[in-house]
């Protein structure tokens, strides 16, 4: 098995780049969602994202808004993202070393009503990274929303919207 996975890589990898000069980066957005385990981080690399070692991607991940590349995710070692996480890269996601994303966890990074009225004074459209520093911990279903920081080994309780910045070793829910 070992022996075949650069080989495996390197086929995921070129069939990307084909689907992404058929398609756009739609296609490969989508093929990065079905994409599973260790084969994810080489097409998230190839494509330009800062992927560090001993990363657990779980299958599967829906990723938005990565317009041209994933230049916009940078992601630390030992770092586990579970199920069915949606990452926003409208604008950068700073995932740092040792932290744990549990099943469900959204990244938001941008607010757009589109057609809505209220996209002109009371909801202006806008973008803004997510940061999460090293050794924290996001539970399963949270949502975090664009322009916070989540401190150094702070948690993030289930089911709970992060919309200010979270200081280092504080628990929120």
């Amino acid at each position: 098995r070992i022996i075949w996975r650069p080989f495996s890589n390197l086929m995921l990898i070129l069939r990307a780049h084909i689907e992404d000069w058929i398609w756009g980066m739609e296609a490969v957005m989508e093929l990065a969602g079905r994409t599973r385990g260790r084969q994810l981080p080489a097409l998230l690399r190839a494509f330009g994202g800062t992927i560090a070692p001993e990363v657990d991607l779980r299958h599967p991940l829906i990723f938005h808004n990565a317009r041209y590349s994933f230049s916009n995710l940078t992601i630390g070692k030992q770092t586990h993202i579970g199920k069915d996480c949606l990452l926003d890269l409208a604008a950068p996601i700073t995932i740092g070393d040792t932290v744990t994303l549990a099943m469900r966890v959204t990244l938001i990074t941008h607010l757009d009503m589109y057609y809505s009225p209220l996209r002109f004074k009371a909801y202006p459209s806008t973008t803004g990274p997510v940061v999460i520093e090293e050794g924290a911990y996001i539970g399963a279903g949270a949502v975090v929303l664009h322009n916070v920081r989540i401190g150094r080994c702070a948690v993030v309780a289930a089911g709970a919207v992060v919309r200010e910045n979270v200081p280092p070793y504080a628990v929120v829910a």
